[in-house]
C-alpha cells in the first residue's frame, strides 16, 4: 500500500539518503505505471527535487531543517489523504502545496547569498 510505504519512508528519516530517495522515486514511478495513476509519480518528482538539490552541493544543516519542515509534514498530509479516501483533487492540492513550498525555498536559496 502506498500510504504504508510512504509512512515507512517518513519514519526512516531517509530524506538525505540519496540511494533511498532514488529507490522511493523509482517505486512511485512504477506504482503510477502499474495503476495508471499519475499522483504517485508526481510525488516522486517532488522527492527527486530534494535528491537533485543534494547533487548541486552540500546542504547546510539549517537548510536541511527547512526542507525537512516542508517535505515530511506534506508527505504526511498525503498519507492522511490516502488513508481517508479523499478525492484525487485533494491529493493533487496537497502535492502542489509541497511543490510550491519546495520551489520557493530553492529559489530563495539561489537568490540569497
Amino acid at each position: 500500500m502506498v500510504a504504508d510505504e510512504l509512512e515507512a519512508f517518513v519514519e526512516s528519516g531517509a530524506l538525505w539518503d540519496a540511494p533511498e530517495i532514488a529507490r522511493v522515486v523509482a517505486w512511485l514511478a512504477e506504482e503510477s505505471a502499474a495503476t495508471d495513476d499519475p499522483l504517485p509519480a508526481r510525488l516522486g518528482r517532488f522527492l527527486d527535487a530534494v535528491r537533485l538539490r543534494q547533487q548541486v552541493g552540500e546542504v547546510a544543516p539549517p537548510k536541511r531543517a527547512e526542507i525537512e519542515a516542508i517535505v515530511y509534514p506534506r508527505v504526511w498530509k498525503v498519507i492522511e489523504a490516502i488513508r481517508a479516501g479523499l478525492p484525487d483533487a485533494e491529493l493533487r492540492t496537497r502535492l502542489e502545496v509541497m511543490n510550491r513550498r519546495l520551489a520557493r525555498l530553492f529559489v530563495e536559496e539561489t537568490v540569497t547569498p
